[in-house]
This record gives structure tokens, sequence and C-alpha cells, in this order.
């Protein structure tokens, strides 16, 4: 039997990794993530995720990167 992956749980799983992560990035005393739930953008397949949450994951990090280079 073919294995069948549910894309939009995936994607609404990394979306909400993506929120507390930037939550926590943006409070003023950031609790350092747990090894069980760190994770890297790099590990993260982005290949079956539809356009509209890549967007909104796109715009979140830029979000991050703007604030941190100021």
């Amino acid at each position: 039997m073919a294995r069948t992956v549910n894309y939009e749980n995936r994607a609404a799983k990394i979306k909400e990794q993506i929120d507390e992560l930037v939550t926590e990035l943006t409070s003023k005393k950031p609790q350092r993530p747990s090894k069980k739930n760190k994770m890297k953008l790099i590990d993260i397949d982005f290949e079956g995720v539809d356009l509209v949450t890549l967007m909104q994951v796109q715009a979140r990090i830029s979000r991050i990167i703007l604030e941190k280079s100021k």
C-alpha cells in the first residue's frame, strides 16, 4: 500500500512551531526550547506546503530578520 501524507496537518504543525519560535524570540525573556522540540528550518520539507503557507513563513522570517538587524 502507498503511504499517504496529510500535508495540511504537516503545514499546520510547521506553522505552530514557527509561531512558538516567533513568540519566544520576541518575548523579553525568551526561554530556551527543549532539545526534543528544537528544529532547524533546513530539516523541514516545504515541498508539499501550499503557496499561502510558504508566503506566511517567509513573511514571519523576514520580520524576525528585520527586527534582529535593527
